[in-house]
């Protein structure tokens, strides 16, 4: 089996001084990337700063033979982007890799007292911190014709209970991300997003002892750095996919549409009348973009293109 390396790649990892982030860094470092290791150092909800902690992993990375480099700057602006890509591309004139990883535990509590400080704060580390250190990136990345990305959702996307600012921003994530790999597959850019299960520093918030025990005994982090590492490699062969994994575990996350109901004038009583055939008519449709929803509304849609998606439908 020969063995994936990434020699002469340069990768950012967000979020990389604990936990997911750590791992990943390790990894890529260890296979031959040049690292630059983000993270601010504060805690699970973003508060403080340090640089102790990137410079920690980086000074790990370096003992075992590798190369890194430590920033702090945050994902929670643009300023703290550019400089994020600035830190890679001044120290080593490129950038290959993005891995999005940085993120902030969300509020749980009722929905309707979730706080604006509260929504900002995670949408903004989440969902705007991946805006942040993409467009930069991408930029030094389309020139080169080269670029692999990887997104960090979560399975809470797929609805949980009693938190909701982590979820939505979680779920963002996916759209950004399928759009991303549409518009990079000519320029040689390739954009996945993974739902990892791990034990991490907000799992280890959870109250319930066993549910930490459980939780650190069968997700390890480290079980999900592989599938990341080679959503990196240029001989990854998928974009704009979506993966879980945890404890050993790396699945492809499928999105489906069904034929379902057509009509030529519904009305809301036909609907009604006929909601099984809405549910469950017609065998499913993989949708690994817009395009397979639209067709299934009017055949025509092929002829137009995939270009006008998007465009006809705001």
């Amino acid at each position: 089996m020969s063995e994936l390396r990434f020699d002469d790649r340069v990768a950012i990892v967000t979020g990389a001084a604990n936990g997911l982030g750590r791992e990943y860094a390790i990894l890529l470092a260890a296979r031959g990337a040049r690292v630059l290791v983000n993270d601010t150092g504060g805690d699970t909800i973003g508060r403080g700063r340090s640089e102790g902690p990137a410079q920690a992993v980086a000074a790990e990375i370096e003992r075992a033979g590798g190369v890194a480099a430590a920033n702090a700057d945050t994902v929670a602006d643009s300023a703290g982007g550019d400089a994020i890509v600035e830190s890679a591309l001044d120290r080593w004139g490129r950038v290959d890799i993005v891995v999005n990883n940085a993120g902030i535990g969300g509020a749980p509590g009722v929905f309707e007292d979730v706080s604006d400080d509260q929504l900002h704060a995670v949408v903004g580390t989440h969902l705007f911190g991946a805006f942040n250190v993409l467009r930069p990136a991408w930029r030094a990345m389309k020139k080169r014709g080269y670029g692999r990305v990887v997104n960090t959702s979560s399975a809470t996307g797929l609805g949980v209970d009693g938190t909701f600012d982590y979820p939505a921003a979680k779920t963002g994530l996916i759209g950004l991300t399928r759009s991303l790999a549409l518009h990079g597959a000519s320029i040689g850019i390739k954009v996945n997003v993974v739902m990892p299960m791990a034990y991490t520093r907000m799992a280890a918030g959870v109250p319930d002892p066993k549910i930490r025990a459980w939780m650190e005994g069968t997700f390890p982090a480290r079980k999900v750095a592989p599938l990341v590492a080679w959503l990196c490699h240029e001989a990854l062969p998928v974009t704009g996919e979506i993966f879980s994994c945890g404890a050993g575990r790396a699945a492809r996350v499928m999105t489906m549409v069904i034929p379902g109901l057509k009509e030529d004038e519904p009305s809301p009583e036909s609907i009604r009348d006929q909601w099984e055939c809405v549910m469950s008519g017609g065998d499913p449709v993989v949708a690994v973009d817009g395009s397979a929803d639209a067709m299934l509304m009017d055949d025509g849609f092929a002829a137009i293109g995939e270009a006008s998606l998007g465009k006809e439908s705001e």
